[in-house]
């Protein structure tokens, strides 16, 4: 006695299959050419907390006058204001990994970017200042001294 088994194969293709598989691959395909696009178009820039200059550290929280004296001149300097009577918390804390809490400042916020070009090998570092105090820095592209 021989026994059949027969599976019935279902050779109509599902609707939902026709429909949806197209979509979701046009809507993947739609993401990661904006992923791709917005990604070349980023400038990576790494914050960090201390700047080495020669033998020394420079730290956020440190004054300009410090900063100079680690550091010597700055390739490029920038100065303007913001606000009046307003609250600056842009000291971020690395310790606690939060910002400082907000200070009432009286009168207009002296921003300063001191630019500092090491060289062709190294990479430019950009140091923000509010009020004459680092509050920044950061990494930026290769040197071209």
């Amino acid at each position: 006695m021989k026994i059949q088994i027969t599976k019935r194969i279902n050779s109509e293709p599902n609707v939902k299959d026709i429909i949806f598989l197209p979509v979701k691959r046009l809507c993947l395909l739609i993401l990661v050419a904006l992923f791709v696009q917005l990604w070349q178009h980023t400038d990576v820039v790494a914050v960090e907390t201390t700047l080495r200059c020669g033998s020394s550290l420079v730290s956020i929280g440190d004054t300009t006058a410090k900063v100079f004296e680690k550091c010597g001149e700055p390739t490029n300097e920038s100065r303007w204001e913001e606000g009046h009577n307003t609250y600056i918390s842009k000291i971020y804390d690395y310790e606690k990994e939060r910002y400082q809490l907000p200070e009432l400042i009286k009168g207009p916020i002296l921003m300063e970017l001191w630019t500092y070009d090491l060289g062709s090998n190294k990479l430019i570092r950009y140091l923000h200042f509010a009020n004459g105090r680092l509050i920044r820095i950061e990494t930026g592209e290769r040197g071209g001294k």
